[in-house]
C-alpha cells in the first residue's frame, strides 16, 4: 500500500509498530518493510489530430523565433 501524502520532513508512521520513523526500505524499530512511495504519474491530455498539429507547429515557430533572436 503506497503512501500518497508524505510529509516534507520525510517521516512516516510505521503501519506495523506505530512509531514515527524516517521513510526507508525497512523500519529501524521493528525491521518490517515499509510501504513504497507512490510515483507521480503524468497526465497526458487527449488531443485531436488538429490540436497535435497546432502544438507541433507552435513549437517549431517558437524554436525559429528563439534561433532568429
Amino acid at each position: 500500500m503506497p503512501y500518497k501524502d508524505i510529509p516534507e520532513n520525510n517521516m512516516i508512521i510505521c503501519p506495523h509498530c506505530g512509531q514515527e520513523v524516517p521513510h526507508k526500505n525497512r523500519c529501524p524499530n521493528c525491521g518490517q518493510y515499509l510501504p513504497r512511495r507512490e510515483k507521480k504519474k503524468w497526465k497526458i491530455p487527449k488531443m485531436t489530430p488538429t490540436e497535435i498539429f497546432l502544438a507541433i507547429l507552435g513549437s517549431i515557430m517558437l524554436m525559429v523565433g528563439l534561433i532568429a533572436f
